[in-house]
């Protein structure tokens, strides 16, 4: 037994680590090891005495409040380091928490004299027991730089905020749609039935352009809300500025200078051209609004590229971004409104001036491509808005224009109507009858097999009470191969495309002309 005792010291004595443990323990009680720990921390360490003369400061803490990295803080005290109420703070609350308790978590705001800048910290301090007989006790404290975790959560509760109202807009503009198809699809028959002379015929006009201008709001809400169809392709920034200069001076108004600063080359992302030039429009539509006595609204082109860190601020992937910047020499605005600025019907406009929706819209259609939008603004010195947008190496066509079909004339064709809204129902029933077509129509497709094999249409909405359009017009399909399908929708026809493959979507609201057009283009198609 006292062999193998011996054995087993004489193992450990010729351990280079076990063997040094007792020279080991004493470099960590001289203290050497925990003093470069805490040199070499990136959190802002102190020691103090209970009445607040400093003893000890780390160089990352110099670094956080200005202090110099020679500079003798021995016997000094912090409070030109924390704002007034952080320093009150200190000298009651924490003081009396660390006597009564030996520890204190909470948070503060510290400053740095030399830049004036407010730091929000989180801190733990501890109340360290006299170190020998006679010997105050001290305090050590930690204090950590929370601004970027509080912009990144603030970040994160917006964005779900608008996530939210997203799927409200969307789900408003939905319904909304369906209700605007009535509206217009009425309004446009009893408009034919009038001569341009009938004293009904100016207000069946002005019934169709608000209800126009309504559709607009429900684009713009879809848009805000990540729930429009995104039609990607190739598109120069560059080129888009140029084609919508002439558009951008007269929006802007003679009272502001417009210029243009564009990169050299191309600035090619892949992007919805209409829903890019919106953002555009919206953007000067901002900034002339921020200019009430006039001044100057630059648009500038560019290139960026994000790193992880600055990717992950954004919350989109790392790569190369083309930039568009929107700048105004405007009143500017401060923390809180940024903050809100991109709200649905949030504005700081007389409420004659706009809907609320312009930069919610920028926001959804940015969002959507992929991209991001930064702000900077400082009340009475002007406003950016700097759109990010993922590069694209694709080549960019000729034409962004795709190029429209003419219709032929209406021939003798049969076609079958599923729309569980009987007005609706009924609108898009007397205009196919009207323009000569056999017409079986129904709320949904149970019941109507039959009628289907004898069709040369299904117009169907995507959403139906029972089974989907998609669903019934694969089991039709299944019966009648040759039967052609076209879906309606008033939500999403990203989404809705994606839920069917085979057919031609017909966006809500719709004209009773634009029914009729995607009917006979249906049967062209087929012919």
């Amino acid at each position: 037994m006292a062999a193998s005792s011996r054995r087993g010291s004489d193992e450990k004595a010729s351990d280079p680590v076990l063997g040094g443990t007792s020279r080991l323990h004493q470099i960590v009680r001289s203290g050497k090891l925990f003093l470069e720990l805490v040199e070499s921390c990136r959190d802002f360490v102190c020691v103090m005495t209970l009445e607040g003369q400093v003893l000890y400061v780390n160089p990352a803490g110099r670094r956080l409040v200005g202090i110099a990295p020679d500079a003798d803080v021995t016997g000094t005290s912090l409070d030109d380091y924390y704002t007034e109420e952080g320093a009150r703070f200190i000298r009651t609350v924490v003081r009396e928490r660390l006597v009564a308790d030996g520890f204190f978590h909470g948070e503060t705001e510290m400053r740095n004299p030399r830049t004036g800048e407010i730091i929000d910290v989180e801190m733990d301090s501890f109340l360290l027991p006299p170190q020998a007989p006679g010997d105050p006790p001290l305090i050590a404290s930690i204090k950590r730089d929370v601004r970027e975790t509080r912009r990144l959560r603030a970040r994160l509760a917006q964005a779900e905020r608008m996530e939210s109202v997203g799927r409200l807009a969307g789900g408003i503009a939905h319904d909304f749609n369906n209700m605007l198809s009535v509206v217009l699809g009425f309004a446009g028959l009893a408009r034919e039935r009038l001569p341009g002379s009938h004293p009904a015929a100016a207000d069946l006009d002005e019934i169709t352009k608000s209800a126009e201008r309504a559709a607009l709001l429900t684009k713009q809400l879809l848009a805000f809300g990540k729930r429009q169809a995104i039609q990607g392709m190739p598109v120069d920034v560059n080129e888009l500025v140029r084609g919508l200069e002439r558009t951008v001076r007269q929006l802007a108004g003679s009272r502001v200078e417009v210029e243009l600063s564009l990169c050299p080359g191309q600035a090619v992302v892949n992007a919805d051209p209409g829903q890019l030039e919106q953002v555009l429009v919206n953007l000067v539509t901002n900034g002339r609004d921020a200019m009430r006595e006039g001044g100057v609204l630059r648009i500038s082109t560019g290139e960026e590229a994000l790193g992880e860190e600055a990717a992950h601020r954004e919350g989109v992937p790392p790569g190369r971004y083309a930039a568009l910047s929107v700048r105004d020499t405007g009143v500017g605005m401060d923390r809180a409104i940024i903050e809100r600025i991109f709200e649905p019907f949030f504005t700081t406009k007389r409420p004659e001036s706009g809907t609320g929706l312009g930069l919610a819209t920028v926001y959804g259609i940015v969002r959507q491509t992929g991209g991001a939008v930064q702000v900077d603004s400082t009340p009475g010195r002007g406003s950016e808005f700097r759109v990010l947008l993922p590069r694209s190496d694709l080549a960019t066509p000729r034409s962004v224009r795709p190029l429209s079909k003419a219709p032929s004339a209406a021939r003798h064709a049969r076609v079958v109507v599923l729309e569980d809204r009987a007005n609706l129902r009924l609108l898009v029933e007397r205009c196919l009858r009207e323009a000569g077509y056999e017409v079986v129509a129904a709320e949904s497709g149970v019941g109507i097999a039959e009628a289907a094999l004898k069709a040369d249409v299904l117009l169907t909405d995507v959403a139906l009470r029972g089974p989907s359009g998609p669903e019934v017009a694969a089991e039709m399909r299944r019966r009648a191969p040759r039967l052609r399908v076209i879906y309606m929708t008033g939500q999403d026809p990203e989404v809705a495309g994606a839920l069917t493959p085979t057919g031609r979507l017909l966006p809500k609201p719709f004209k009773p002309e634009q029914l009729l057009e995607a009917v006979r283009a249906e049967l062209d198609d087929a012919a």
